[in-house]
């Protein structure tokens, strides 16, 4: 992880600034991440047209491994060049990517990739994906497919969607070769293919069912209340006890302050997990977590004194003086994009 000075910073943002204005017209659908105006929400709803579209019967889902330590330097120097002819420029942009990374005392000057925590790291980074990635799926893999399928890809994290097993198959067998001739891989650890169509009218819910993890959440097929299998979504399990975690060694460590203070740090930080993961279908999840603070902050509080103990029948007053965030949907997936 790279942290740069205010002046690189400044002059990353300016940098930044001018290509975003190059390359925004020249980045294609498919991809979302770090782009103005396309969140990870946006390419969850892609996702879910998809699914419902029958384009993404058969889901694959894969990873990068260490993608901003092994780009190719002068293989992105030279897709830079393709849309930039001034050597300034790209003198200037190569300056902030040879930056050296300070590891404790020891400074480390990488041959390979771009400095993580850099404010262009993920601007260059869409640009070497669009040409390794989305250019390819559009002009080579999609006009060779048998069956619709479709692409979403954020940051260095890629799903791709086929209506038909074999172009899935197809597709798994070469990515890795492609990948390989710009000197990335797949990590075979969050690389997978599997079944993600429609269960059977008469399947129970959970039986026989694929589910695979994206941006955070948990993709899996739920009945609706008429009987029909719809695309639902749940915080992803290790996401969900990850936020847990924090907010009890928040609590732990801040129970000194008052409690109008720790009302209002913990409002910030839940609206703030629910901004992100409060989504049509995942109430249940929501209501987890804030069940979780609250026995967590009403434990803590109880231990702050030994006069005064903390009841439960005050701790509720408490609340109803001071409420947590409500569980509701923030977020609606099932609006068009």
């Amino acid at each position: 992880m790279a942290v740069s000075t205010i002046e690189d910073k400044v002059v990353q943002g300016a940098i930044g600034e001018l290509l975003g204005v190059i390359y925004e017209q020249e980045f294609l659908e498919c991809s979302h991440g770090f782009r103005p105006g396309r969140s990870a929400h946006d390419a969850l709803k892609v996702l879910n047209r998809s699914i419902r579209y029958g384009e993404a019967n058969w889901i694959l889902k894969a990873d990068v491994a260490a993608f901003f330590d092994s780009m190719d330097r002068p293989v992105l120097r030279g897709m830079l060049e393709e849309r930039i002819d001034d050597k300034s420029l790209m003198r200037l942009i190569g300056k902030c990517v040879h930056v050296g990374v300070l590891d404790g005392a020891e400074l480390q000057t990488p041959e390979e990739g771009t400095a993580q925590g850099s404010i262009l790291s993920p601007l260059l980074g869409n640009v070497y994906l669009h040409h390794v990635i989305d250019k390819w799926y559009e002009n080579e893999v999609k006009p060779r497919m048998r069956g619709r399928s479709c692409l979403v890809r954020y940051a260095d994290d890629l799903l791709f969607g086929f209506e038909v097993e074999e172009d899935a198959r197809r597709v798994m067998r070469v990515l890795g070769k492609r990948l390989d001739r710009f000197g990335l891989s797949l990590s075979p650890d969050k690389t997978e293919l599997l079944d993600f169509r429609r269960p059977p009218r008469g399947q129970q819910a959970g039986k026989g069912q694929n589910v695979f993890d994206f941006l955070g959440f948990t993709h899996y097929w739920r009945r609706s209340r008429k009987g029909r299998w719809n695309p639902a979504w749940k915080t992803r399990k290790k996401s969900l006890q990850k936020a847990v975690k924090e907010y009890q060694s928040w609590c732990k460590t801040n129970r000194h302050l008052s409690i109008p203070e720790q009302h209002a740090a913990l409002t910030r930080r839940i609206r703030g997990h629910f901004n992100y993961f409060g989504v049509n279908g995942n109430h249940r999840s929501l209501s987890m977590l804030r069940n979780k603070v609250e026995r967590t902050w009403y434990r803590w509080l109880r231990r702050r004194s030994q006069r005064t103990r903390m009841t439960w029948e005050r701790f509720n007053a408490i609340l109803k003086e001071l409420p947590l965030p409500p569980v509701r949907v923030y977020r609606n997936l099932w609006a068009a994009t």
